[in-house]
């Protein structure tokens, strides 16, 4: 009975017959397009021009043949991006066409495409000096820069028993008030290793101008060593000195060619290539850097080498670069911009963007050198 009552109260609530259109209307929905997001990350122009190219022609970290393949494939493509999981990378175009990449591949575009990504965020909020000075003298920076100046130290260079700590150098990032240091291999310092270790043979030393001739003339700018070496032929073919001053001579020629060398960083496209695909960027783009490294003397290290005509010279080429100089009890960093033309830059050296000293430092240094130096 209850139920009849229900049903009769739900009818009683309807319209009369007829009154209605049965079956009642649909609603109208307005659909509305949703873009479709295109999959994986976009490539930055660089990478594709002329990053690949670059990365074929120097064979960086083995991956030359692999990149020329790519560079054939993407011949008359656009809208490139990289996509899949890190064991699984591949390219895409903006038609859906895939091309597989080795899982090293795929790390190094992703890396240099972060690399050309810091533009945006530096252009959008350039650096002040103010800012960068800060930066440079956080405990983070200080610990930083210590271990700069602590890998000249292990990559020293032994000449006459006399140790020499060579320039290092790379790029400069500023992340969230951090600076990060990032290292280009030296073109030409395991060829310098091999030329002291070669000191005595004359033989083996002009093998080294026969199959490195551009980094040799790196090492050796002034052809000291490759002109001596063609006297030295001539000595001995006509035997006027005896072997041990012909031997004498040739290791003194080397010697000088060694002192000079050490002291300077050379680098090239593929070295920094290889720094950028073997780094993780992010933050903002500071600028091209290298350290003048502590001297080691008598008693201790000793430095306080402020920017050369070399490093005008570099920035220069740069646009802008950062040095990084040794004092016994801290460090000086300079911040070169590109001098005005006309200008004479020498002259008038900028002072320091930032100064560091500390007595800690100082004792932490002495206590290398007596370990690394005095020790041995």
């Amino acid at each position: 009975m209850r139920s009849v009552l229900v049903l009769a109260a739900f009818l009683a609530a309807l319209p009369a017959w007829g009154q209605q259109v049965w079956p009642p209307p649909l609603p109208k929905l307005d659909f509305k397009g949703v873009a479709v997001q295109p999959v994986g990350e976009a490539l930055d122009e660089k990478v594709l021009e002329p990053g690949i190219e670059l990365l074929a022609k120097h064979d960086v970290l083995g991956l030359g043949a692999e990149a020329e393949r790519v560079e054939a494939w993407r011949a008359g493509r656009s809208g490139l991006r990289i996509a899949g999981e890190a064991g699984s990378p591949r390219l895409i175009d903006d038609k859906g066409a895939a091309f597989p990449l080795s899982p090293e591949l795929g790390v190094a575009l992703r890396r240099m495409n972060a690399y050309f990504g810091l533009t945006g965020p530096t252009l959008a909020h350039p650096i002040t000096t103010e800012e960068f000075r800060a930066a440079l003298l956080t405990p983070e920076a200080v610990v930083s820069v210590r271990g700069v100046f602590e890998r000249t130290l292990s990559e020293r260079i032994v000449v006459k028993g006399k140790p020499y700590m060579p320039e290092l150098g790379g790029e400069l990032t500023l992340d969230a008030g951090r600076v990060a240091f990032h290292f280009h291999d030296d073109l030409v310092r395991p060829l310098l290793r091999e030329l002291v270790a070669r000191g005595d043979d004359p033989a083996a030393l002009q093998r080294l101008f026969d199959e490195e001739p551009a980094k040799m003339a790196l090492l050796d700018p002034q052809e000291i060593l490759k002109k001596h070496l063609v006297k030295r032929r001539q000595w001995d073919a006509e035997g006027k000195l005896s072997q041990e001053k012909r031997d004498q001579i040739l290791r003194m020629v080397v010697d000088t060619v060694a002192e000079l060398a050490a002291g300077h960083y050379s680098g090239d496209a593929s070295t920094q290539l290889k720094d950028m695909l073997t780094s993780d960027w992010s933050g903002r783009y500071a600028g091209t850097w290298h350290c003048h490294p502590p001297d080691a003397a008598a008693e201790g290290f000793v430095g306080d080498y402020p920017p050369s005509e070399d490093d005008y010279e570099a920035t220069a080429k740069t646009g802008e670069e950062i040095v990084f100089v040794f004092l016994p009890d801290g460090y000086d960093v300079y911040q070169l911009s590109l001098a005005p033309a006309g200008s004479n830059p020498y002259g008038n050296r900028p002072k320091p963007v930032a100064s560091y000293r500390s007595e800690g430092w100082r004792a932490y240094f002495q206590a290398l050198f007596e370990k690394n130096i005095r020790a041995k």
